[in-house]
This record gives structure tokens, sequence and C-alpha cells, in this order.
């Protein structure tokens, strides 16, 4: 069966340079496009690097909360690379932004945390006070006495991501919070898993953040990708011009929904790679499904992002 509306494979020489013709800046998606684990993909630092040669603008947009912007600056750095901070963009910042620009909750505020380092980080960079978090006492066995079950009533937010410790202790002391419905509920993703090393699927933030959505039975602001105000604020402070812009990532429902709800390219500006969560049977049997509606269905695809600079040698 042929399917109609499916996305372009880039495979060629002519569509990697009618590519490159067409966008000057491009989001970059990480676990699963730039790295699996702590290895990099093969012919992703030659394409990053001829990207930048030819004056291509290029930025990092991750939905991992676990590390902050100061962490991946550490990471790229080990794998070669000299990246800005202010080129990176995981969601444990947008956390941070986020309970300041749309909350407006005033700098110096308490703020109780179900995550990893990544969002106590930029949190505290921000200038607010994080409660729970890595805090040792949440790694403790559950204990209805426990001090930590007791709301802190200067609490003005929560916020809940990515973290390795999802437990009882951790369940429960958010629950107290977030039983207060006048409490702002932030959530870093809506990822289910994501690509690890050696072909593992592992569960990601998305699955922390709806699980406490149900206990507590209340909804959460989504500020890691597909949030429109997400990509709003990367492309206003990059000065990008949205239908030159090219989002590339390996999840269907986060990376290429960001990119085609936020009408990149001209409505056309999304890439899926097939080295992470997603599959090419995985792509079709969403056009298949009429993914299009949803803005699932990518502009074009390619096997991986370090492809492109095969191609491109091919010159």
């Amino acid at each position: 069966m042929t399917l109609t509306n499916f996305p372009l494979k880039v495979a060629t020489l002519s569509d990697a340079q009618t590519l490159l013709e067409s966008y000057d800046n491009f989001l970059l998606d990480c676990d699963g496009v730039i790295w699996l684990g702590e290895q990099l993909i093969p012919g992703v630092g030659a394409t990053l690097n001829y990207l930048q040669s030819i004056g291509k603008n290029f930025v990092f947009v991750t939905n991992n909360s676990a590390k902050s912007r100061d962490d991946y600056v550490e990471k790229f750095k080990k794998l070669g690379f000299n990246i800005a901070k202010e080129r990176i963009y995981p969601t444990s910042y947008s956390v941070a932004v986020n309970a300041r620009d749309t909350y407006k909750i005033p700098l110096g505020s308490k703020i109780w945390v179900l995550g990893d380092h990544g969002i106590e980080y930029e949190l505290k960079e921000m200038g607010y006070v994080v409660l729970g978090g890595s805090d040792e006492r949440l790694d403790e066995a559950f204990n209805q006495n426990h001090p930590l079950l007791t709301v802190d009533p200067e609490v003005r937010a929560v916020a809940v991501g990515s973290t390795k410790k999802f437990n009882y202790m951790r369940i429960a002391s958010t629950l107290q919070y977030l039983l207060d419905k006048n409490i702002p509920f932030i959530g870093a993703n809506i990822d289910r898993t994501y690509p690890g090393p050696k072909g593992l699927i592992l569960p990601a933030g998305g699955s922390m953040v709806q699980y406490m959505k149900y206990t507590a039975n209340r909804d959460f602001l989504d500020v890691g990708k597909p949030s429109g105000k997400f990509l709003d604020a990367i492309v206003e402070q990059n000065g990008f011009d949205r239908k030159r812009t090219l989002m590339i990532g390996d999840t269907l429902y986060t990376d290429i929904k960001f990119g085609n709800d936020g009408k990149l390219g001209g409505g056309a500006g999304s890439l899926l790679v097939l080295t992470g969560g997603t599959k090419e049977d995985d792509l079709k049997l969403v056009v298949e499904n009429g993914g299009e509606k949803d803005g699932l269905v990518p502009s074009y695809y390619m096997e991986s992002f370090g492809d492109l600079i095969k191609l491109i040698s091919q010159e």
C-alpha cells in the first residue's frame, strides 16, 4: 500500500542540499538525536561542525529536566564541543522561567520539587528556595510521622520532573502540596520514555508527572516540548525567523508536534531521526492512523542526524 502525505526521506545529496538551503536555524533534541546515554551518535560531531562552518545556527532543546544548563555545558565539553549555556534549553530551566514569568512567583519564594538536580539547580540560580528534590530524608522508608509530610505554608508552587529516586516518600510528600488546588503544578515534560544506551528504552520524566497528575486528580502546566510558550521563548530569545527554522527530534508527540504546532518552516519545519525512540514502522502507523491532523507527522525523516555530513560529503 502506498501512503499519501508520507514525509520525505532525506537520503541523497540533493535532499541534504535542499534541506540546508531551506533552513538557517536548527532546534536539536539531545537524547536519541545527539547522543545515546554518554555516547555521541556516529557522524553527529562532524555534522554540527559542518553546520557551524557554513553559518547555520543551532540550539539544543531537551525535555530532560534531570540536568541543568551547566551540566549540559560540561557534557558537551566531554564530547568535544564548546556550547554556550545560552544555547541550551532543558526543561529544568523552563520550569524556573515559568515560575517567574507565567506564575509571577516572587524570587526568594519556596518551591517544592519532585525531581533530580537539574530543576533544583535552575530554580536556585533563578533565586528560589527549593524544598524536597534531593533532600536525603526523602530516600527514607515511608513513615506517616515523617516531618516532610507536614505542609510548609510558604511553598508557592510544585515542580515535577524526572528522577531515578521515585519512591513512596516522594510521592506522598508531593501529594500533600498538590491537594491544594491554589498551588501551581508545573510539569517538566510529558515524555513517557527515552532512548538509553545498549538499546534500552527507559522511563522518562513525563511518566512521573502523569503519575502525580493522576494521584492528585488535577492538571499541570507542561513547560516542555510541545509547549508553544516554550517554543516562542526560544525563537524570540535567539531572533530566529520561524520560517527558516527546523526542529529535529526522535519523538513524534513531543519533538515533531513542537515544530508542527509552532509553524516552523512555514508549516514544514520538522525532521524525525530514527536513532531514538521512533522507528520507521512507528512513523508509518501514525501516518496510516491520521496523525497528521494532530501534528504528529514530520515534514522529513532520516536514519540519523549524523548522516547529513555523509550525504553532503558526496559533493
